[in-house]
């Protein structure tokens, strides 16, 4: 869609779009809020692909809270050049998942949607002026995040965590 319309770099909006783990069937929404999975503290890294070809490794740390069928979420990222500090609240309902996210250093935010599955989240984020798909699968104590961004200096957000290091 289209370019992302606030200051700073595209490490903002790939903040603004890790800020989610969106998901697939409504099952595991009906069991303890289905948040279960994610909870705890995780750290790893990954990369980001600059639309320009260009890739960064990021190392980051995540801490899950979910409340039922309310989870929490803070996200932190550097690379050599960048950073962000992304939070976000998701709602499970049913296995749909809405909520916020806001990237707190460069005071963006905007909205998420999705589909809770087993183990894992499916959706999107919009902010001001692009979107992205967003993928979370959770394996024992490992966490993928891929997101694909349309527009942008950001294409591709990868990154792997582990649980409790």
């Amino acid at each position: 869609m289209g370019k992302a319309i606030y200051g700073g770099s595209g490490a903002a909006r790939a903040a603004a779009l890790l800020v989610l783990g969106l998901g697939a069937e409504p099952a595991a929404a009906q069991h303890g809020g289905g948040f279960r999975e994610f909870e705890g503290s995780w750290s790893g890294s990954g990369s980001i692909a600059h639309a320009d070809g260009r890739t960064e490794r990021l190392r980051c740390g995540a801490d899950y809270v979910a409340r039922g069928d309310l989870m929490s979420q803070r996200l932190r990222c550097r690379s050599d050049s960048t950073g962000f500090d992304l939070v976000n609240t998701l709602r499970n309902e049913g296995g749909r998942l809405s909520g916020e996210w806001s990237e707190t250093s460069r005071n963006v935010r905007g909205a998420v949607v999705g589909r809770l599955g087993p183990a894992s989240m499916q959706g999107s984020a919009q902010g001001p002026g692009f979107s992205a798909a967003i993928s979370v699968t959770v394996r024992g104590n490992r966490q993928s995040v891929a997101i694909r961004a349309e527009g942008g200096d950001i294409a591709a957000v990868n990154i792997a965590l582990v649980r409790g290091r």
